[in-house]
């Protein structure tokens, strides 16, 4: 992979940021609800759980896309 392979045109970088923070926000979103004093079912903690990994394995492979191209 050659340095130019890794630049970005102004659109795509656009396009990756909004992509990447999308279930960025999910994840952090419901990582608090979990993390604070709230009074949460098991069902809505697991649901909420899943949520977080969903988002996560977006996210990851968002980044796998662009690294692997």
């Amino acid at each position: 992979m050659s340095e130019d392979d890794l630049v970005l045109d102004a659109e795509a970088r656009r396009r990756l940021r909004h992509d990447l923070r999308t279930p960025l926000t999910i994840v952090a979103g419901f990582a608090e609800v979990l993390a604070g004093e709230r009074d949460i079912s098991e069902a809505d903690r697991r649901e909420f759980a899943q949520r977080i990994q969903d988002a996560a394995n977006e996210i990851r492979k968002l980044i796998d896309d662009v690294f692997e191209g």
